[in-house]
């Protein structure tokens, strides 16, 4: 008797056995092992059984599914996954400039002097940002091919314009998160002499909605608009500003150097938050003066809480001359504040005091007032180099970041965390030994490290350029040294990006 007229429960107990690689296999050996092979149901209770935490089978899905072509391409994902390697590989060119062209000025914030250093060995702390920004299948970025901001639905493989009205702005920042895309940025032209060597240029921060028409093409949607320092800034390398945003509040942490002409040393500070749930057509950029800012009770952003130098003091957030700000997370009720040191740490602005190892702590401070949060932990391991105890997959803004130290001396600068798919990128370096590694857990309740995999080490310099990585289970975004931003599909080959004229 053939296999394939056995019958089904027992059909089904015998390929319960095989791998998802075979399964996909053995539609090829020939008519009716294909017909058995991409049986629906066949299809869907080999997803179930070995990827179950697969976008694909989680999220509810309407109507009739293909289950066998979704069988194979889950598969194939996880497959490129667990080899440690993309099926292809897209590349867009970044557009940046100080002057000309107008519409791709851009102006970063300066990180934090402060750098590792062990012996003659020296490696980056804090990297700058990045002029693109990813969040649920969307890249915000600008193009330098069709020379404008675009939003790249990646599932899709659909680029859009990005209407931000550039042509006026000089970009400090761009962020994205819960389809609300964040834009801080100043005008180009000084707006008053601060003393006689520098000039002041009036910040803001603009929110705009990203939405979705009914052919499926993304566009931005002015949301509000408001002032992030009420005199402004100058444009240099000591002013520095760092924020957080949901779909509903805006926090801005705000660090300057003391200019006063009666000696004063210490940095001026200031930590704000604000409520942005509201719309409102007012923009403060087109108001020097402000005679027509609407009530705040009405419409617009509205700030809920301003922190006093003596609120930083007393919820121990001040940085003074020492900085260890790393940066600021928001929930629904706080805002966290995240601050870290090292032991290695040198620098104009390193801590005169360094930790016996690396310590990370985040302070959650209540919107309005009320008991506050603090986690600390200083990696401090045992004989066994255990150097901390808590969960490696738990990711919460209330809890220190402990994973930055989890292969302590490794330093994991940044990841890119799929936590419902069980899927998790980490680069890390020490010094000069650097790697790119992902773990993955498709089944649920799966104990231990689940599959730990490196990949090529010529794909640091490919991911690593700024320090950053973004993605999900299907792809890993990063910006390489020639100002490209770069993805690794997992799930589309190369032959499919060309052929869809995006790479």
């Amino acid at each position: 008797m053939k296999i394939t007229e056995l019958p089904n429960d027992i059909f089904l107990l015998i390929v319960k056995h095989l791998s998802p690689k075979d399964l996909v296999l053995n539609r090829r050996v020939c008519k009716g092992f294909h017909a058995a092979f991409t049986e629906s149901e066949l299809s869907r209770q080999a997803l179930l059984q070995h990827f179950p935490r697969a976008r694909e089978v989680r999220e509810p899905y309407i109507g009739l599914r293909d289950w066998s072509n979704v069988l194979s391409q889950v598969a194939a994902r996880y497959y490129y996954l667990k080899a440690g390697k993309p099926r292809g590989i897209e590349k867009f060119q970044l557009a940046r400039s100080l002057v000309v062209p107008k519409w791709s000025r851009f102006y970063p914030v300066t990180p934090w002097h402060r750098h590792l250093q062990f012996e003659e060995k020296v490696a980056p702390f804090h990297y700058p940002d990045t002029l693109w920004t990813y969040d649920e299948g969307l890249l915000v970025f600008p193009c330098a091919t069709f020379q404008q901001y675009d939003i790249y639905d990646l599932s899709a493989g659909i680029l859009a314009r990005a209407d931000i009205e550039s042509e006026r702005k000089t970009v400090r920042r761009i962020r994205l998160k819960s389809k609300v895309l964040m834009v801080e940025w100043c005008e180009p032209e000084a707006y008053h002499q601060l003393n006689e060597n520098e000039t002041v240029h009036r910040h803001f921060a603009t929110a705009y909605d990203l939405c979705q028409d009914d052919e499926g093409q993304w566009r931005t949607v002015f949301r509000n608009e408001w002032k992030i320092h009420f005199l402004g800034m100058p444009l240099n390398s000591r002013d520095r500003f760092f924020s957080s945003h949901t779909d509903t509040h805006y926090a801005l942490y705000l660090w300057q150097p003391n200019r006063s002409a009666w000696g004063e040393d210490e940095p001026i500070e200031a930590l704000a938050i604000w409520d942005i749930s509201s719309p409102s057509p007012y923009r403060p950029s087109e108001d020097p003066t402000s005679k027509g800012k609407p009530s705040e009770s009405l419409e617009g952003p509205k700030i809920l809480r301003r922190f006093s130098f003596a609120d930083l003091g007393f919820y121990k957030i001040r940085q003074l001359s020492e900085p260890t700000l790393r940066g600021l997370e928001l929930d629904e009720n706080h805002v966290y504040v995240i601050q870290e040191d090292h032991r290695w740490i040198v620098g104009q602005q390193a801590s005169s005091v360094l930790p016996r190892l690396h310590r990370v702590k985040s302070t959650g401070i209540p919107f309005f007032g009320g008991p506050h949060w603090e986690d600390q932990c200083g990696a401090d391991g045992d004989v066994n180099l255990s150097f901390c105890e808590r969960a490696a997959d738990v990711r919460s803004p209330n809890l220190a970041p402990c994973w930055r130290h989890e292969e302590f001396p490794y330093l994991t600068i940044t990841e890119a965390v799929d936590a419902e798919a069980g899927v998790i990128f980490s680069a890390r370096h020490c010094f000069m030994l650097e790697t790119i590694s992902i773990n993955i857990k498709p089944k649920i309740r799966m104990t231990g490290p689940g599959y730990e995999i490196s990949l090529k080490d010529d794909l640091w310099q490919q991911l690593l350029g700024k320090g950053k990585i973004c993605g999900d289970e299907r792809w890993l975004i990063g910006e390489n040294t020639n100002d490209e931003v770069v993805i690794l599909h997992f799930d589309r080959a190369a032959k499919e990006l060309r052929e869809n004229g995006q790479q």
